[in-house]
């Protein structure tokens, strides 16, 4: 299923949010809510998803973002890639004024095989929100085969956005 929407460049996010929701439940997660409405702040700002974990609520973000790299076995689509890193920037900006355990993890795809120039991505939203990002401790790489002796590369990236959260608990997205 990754396959096809790496291939098309397509997103995925609505589909991730469940996915994500049904393995929190699996691993003890409670409360599990998508598109839930904030602890503080409007009614207007919902996180994609939200869980109760060892009593502890966390609120969480995500993205997919595709990315504009020309590639074998993919589809030549011009996606803005500078916007969907300033829908990452904007989404953690609205976790920090609406919860007090927040988390965003996005997906950047298509990657060229061993390409490393989507780490400016990292740099640049880390910049932007005064926050150490460390490709090692935030995120990880994975390949993809698209078909017809193709590959492509997918990033899964992870932060916490306020400064309780790393006190209280580790989250993974796994595999």
């Amino acid at each position: 299923m990754i396959a096809i929407a790496l291939r098309q460049r397509a997103k995925f996010e609505g589909w991730l949010k469940f996915e994500l929701a049904s393995m929190a439940e699996r691993h003890g997660a409670q409360d599990v809510e998508v598109e839930a409405s904030p602890v503080r702040g409007s009614s207007l700002s919902k996180s994609d998803l939200a869980l109760r974990f060892k009593g502890i609520r966390y609120d969480i973000e995500l993205k997919t973002s595709n990315s504009n790299w020309r590639m074998p076995g993919v589809l030549n689509r011009t996606r803005p890639i500078t916007l969907n890193i300033a829908g990452i920037v904007r989404d953690a900006k609205k976790l920090r004024e609406t919860s007090e355990n927040g988390l965003v993890a996005f997906v950047l795809f298509p990657i060229p095989p061993r390409d490393r120039r989507w780490l400016e991505y990292l740099e640049r939203i880390a910049n932007e929100l005064s926050i150490p990002l460390r490709e090692e401790d935030h995120s990880s790489r994975l390949r993809i085969t698209l078909g017809v002796g193709n590959e492509a590369d997918l990033i899964v990236a992870t932060f916490p956005v306020s400064g309780s959260f790393n006190d209280r608990a580790q989250v993974s997205l796994g595999n």
